[in-house]
């Protein structure tokens, strides 16, 4: 990981729309690190998913698929 990419304001903004009133900044700390540990999961398998098809740029298609396989329940 290169480094936080994320804002922790973004994150207390997320928080607080999905109708948190009051946000610790460990929440908003730990919200981050969720998320871009989770794009890093989606982005590697996207890379792979490119590279299988034979191209060296990562598509919306990548993403959307790499995702769903993920996340799939």
């Amino acid at each position: 990981m290169v480094g936080r990419v994320l804002s922790l304001f973004d994150m207390d903004r997320f928080l607080r729309n999905a109708g948190a009133e009051r946000v610790g900044e460990d929440a908003s700390i730990k919200l981050c690190q969720l998320l871009e540990d989770s794009a890093e999961e989606v982005i590697a398998k996207a890379k792979v998913l490119a590279r299988h098809a034979g191209r060296n740029n990562v598509i919306r298609e990548d993403i959307v698929l790499a995702a769903n396989l993920l996340y799939a329940l």
